[in-house]
C-alpha cells in the first residue's frame, strides 16, 4: 500500500513537472514572439511641437494688455525661452533612449530627414532636438571645446509648405473663411455669448469667434509662464473656460473632409509615401533613412490627431510629439502610433478606430485615403 502511494505520488510529481516545463516553453516562445514583434521596427516618423516661447506678437495680445508693448529683450518675440530649449533637447534624449539600438551609433547625412516650419522657434527646436538625439562621441568631435554634431536640416517657405503649413494654402483660406461663420459654428458662438462679451468688455477686443480666444490663450499663457502677473478678470476665467473654448477652434479649422485634406492630408500622404519607399528599399543600401523629424506647432499635432480620430481635446503641450512607427510583423507592414503629451512618463500607444494598435499599411490607406490631398489641392503652392 505504501509502495503504491509512493508510485502514485511520483507520477503526480512527474506530471506536475511536465506541465510546468511545457508552460515555461510556451511562455518562452510567446516571449520570443513578443520580442520579435518589438524588434520589427523599420522606420520612424516624429511630429513634435516647439518648446516654451515668448508671446508671438500683437496678434496674441489685447489692447488693454498691460504687457502689450513688452519686447522680451534679449530673447525677442515668439522665441524659445530657456525652459523651451531644455524641453526640445530632452525630446532628442528621449528619442535616443527609445531608438538607440535602431538608429545605431554611426551618423551619415541620410540617417535622419529633419525639417521644420519657417519659424525661428521651430528651427531652433529642431537643432536642439538633434543635439539631444545625436550626442557626439570622442571620435565625432572636430573641436574639443565644441560638443556638437553637425546634422543637416531643412525648411520650406511658409507659403510653399503644404505638409506643415497647409493653412496658408489659398484653397484652404477660402474654405476656412466660408466655413468660419456658417450656421453650425455660429450657433456654437451664440451658445458662449456671455463669455465672449465678458472677454470683449475687459480686453478691448470684439470677440466673435473661437479663433480670437485661441490666439488670446497663447498670449496669456506665455505671459504667465514668463512670470507676469495677470489682471483679476483673466484670473476669473483661467485656465477654464479659455482653454476649453480654444480647443474648439481646432474643430472649426478641421470642420470638413476637404479642410482636413489640406491641413493634414499632405503630411499623411508623405508618411505613407516615405514608408512605401522604405519598404521597397534595396536591402544592400548603406545610407538608409531611419527617421523623419518634423518640428512644428501644437496645431500640427492637434489637426493630425483629429484627422485620425484620436484627439483627446487637450491643447498639445510644449514639446509634445507623435510617433508613427513602421513595423514588419508576421511578414506584414503596418503602423503603430504613439503620443506623448507629458501627462504620463512615456508615450502612450494610440488605437486607431477600426484599425487598432497595429494598423497594416493596407488597412491604413483604405481607411484614411479619403484625407489624402487631391491634385492641386493647395493651389498656388510653389513647392
Amino acid at each position: 500500500m505504501i509502495c503504491f502511494r509512493a508510485i502514485t505520488w511520483g507520477i503526480m510529481l512527474a506530471f506536475s513537472f511536465l506541465v510546468t516545463l511545457v508552460t515555461l516553453l510556451i511562455l518562452e516562445i510567446q516571449g520570443a514572439s513578443k520580442f520579435k514583434n518589438e524588434d520589427s521596427l523599420v522606420l520612424v516618423h516624429v511630429l513634435f511641437r516647439h518648446g516654451n516661447r515668448t508671446a508671438h506678437g500683437k496678434s496674441e495680445l489685447y489692447p488693454k494688455d498691460p504687457y502689450y508693448n513688452k519686447t522680451y529683450f534679449p530673447i525677442g518675440l515668439g522665441q524659445l525661452t530657456r525652459a523651451g530649449k531644455l524641453k526640445e533637447y530632452s525630446i532628442g534624449t528621449q528619442l535616443r533612449k527609445r531608438y538607440n539600438d535602431f538608429l545605431g551609433q554611426e551618423i551619415y547625412p541620410q540617417l535622419v530627414d529633419a525639417r521644420s516650419t519657417e519659424y525661428n522657434r521651430t528651427k531652433a527646436s529642431l537643432l536642439l532636438c538633434l543635439a539631444g538625439l545625436f550626442p557626439p562621441t570622442t571620435m565625432d568631435l572636430f573641436e574639443n571645446s565644441l560638443s556638437l554634431q553637425a546634422i543637416p536640416t531643412n525648411y520650406w517657405p511658409i507659403n510653399s509648405d503644404p505638409e506643415l503649413a497647409g493653412y496658408r494654402c489659398p484653397n484652404y483660406i477660402k474654405m476656412y473663411d466660408d466655413n468660419k461663420y456658417k450656421p453650425n459654428n455660429q450657433k456654437l458662438y451664440d451658445d458662449h455669448r456671455d463669455i465672449f462679451q465678458y472677454i470683449s468688455d475687459n480686453s478691448g477686443l470684439n470677440i466673435t469667434s473661437f479663433e480670437q480666444i485661441y490666439h488670446l490663450y497663447f498670449g496669456i499663457s506665455t505671459e504667465i509662464e514668463f512670470g507676469l502677473d495677470q489682471p483679476q478678470w483673466i484670473k476669473n476665467i483661467w485656465p477654464h473656460p479659455i482653454v476649453d473654448l480654444s480647443v474648439k477652434q481646432y474643430y472649426v479649422a478641421t470642420d470638413t473632409v476637404d479642410m482636413k485634406r489640406i491641413l493634414t492630408g499632405h503630411l499623411l500622404k508623405k508618411i505613407v509615401d516615405d514608408s512605401m519607399v522604405k519598404i521597397n528599399e534595396d536591402p544592400d543600401e548603406e545610407f538608409k533613412t531611419k527617421m523623419y523629424l518634423y518640428s512644428g506647432h501644437e496645431d500640427n499635432i492637434a489637426n493630425f490627431l483629429i484627422t485620425l480620430n484620436v484627439f483627446d481635446d487637450k491643447i498639445p503641450n510644449y514639446g509634445s510629439y507623435v510617433l508613427v512607427e513602421l513595423h514588419k510583423i508576421d511578414n506584414e507592414f503596418g503602423l503603430k502610433f504613439f503620443y506623448h503629451n507629458y501627462e504620463t512618463g512615456n508615450p502612450v500607444a494610440l488605437n486607431l478606430p477600426s484599425c487598432g494598435g497595429f494598423c497594416t499599411l493596407k488597412n491604413f490607406i483604405s481607411l484614411y485615403k479619403v484625407y489624402f490631398p487631391l491634385e492641386n489641392s493647395c493651389r498656388n503652392s510653389t513647392k
